[in-house]
């Protein structure tokens, strides 16, 4: 038995000929009321709304975020990451993208993630500077030793 969902002398009314199992872009429109209150009761293969029964009801629940909390926000230490850059690049710019990545993480709620890769980026920056300023200290004492070598 077949139900017409079509208003009375329309072209679609009457004919099964040249239906696809899809249904055409005009079987796919936003129908009235009354047209969609029985297309969710019974089911026809000509209609895109027809398929829906309150038994799918449950499909169409509100997507709900949990929303990052402040008060538990590991320190991502990006400050020091961008002092970093000034004083030796190289690690600056990965301890940077640390603590990009520490933030990432933190807005996705996940906290440990976030703190570990906050601490990796304060490591990463520490050890930039420790490297440049070790770097310095042993240029200068080369040239101290070099240059008071030769005083008599």
């Amino acid at each position: 038995m077949s139900t017409n969902y079509y208003p009375k002398g329309s072209s679609r009314g009457g004919s099964e000929m040249g239906d696809s199992e899809m249904g055409s872009a005009f079987e796919l429109q936003k129908w009235p009321s009354y047209y969609s209150s029985q297309a969710s009761m019974t089911y026809s293969h000509r209609s895109f709304y027809s398929t829906y029964t309150p038994s799918h009801a449950s499909t169409f629940l509100p997507i709900v975020q949990q929303a990052p909390d402040k008060l538990k926000k590991p320190d991502d230490n990006f400050g020091l990451a961008c002092c970093s850059i000034a004083i030796n690049p190289i690690f600056g710019i990965i301890a940077v993208l640390l603590a990009e990545i520490s933030r990432g993480y933190f807005n996705r709620c996940n906290y440990i993630k976030a703190s570990k890769y906050g601490a990796y980026a304060k490591a990463t920056a520490a050890g930039g500077i420790f490297c440049t300023i070790f770097l310095l200290a042993c240029i200068i004492s080369q040239l101290l030793w070099y240059h008071l070598k030769f005083s008599y």
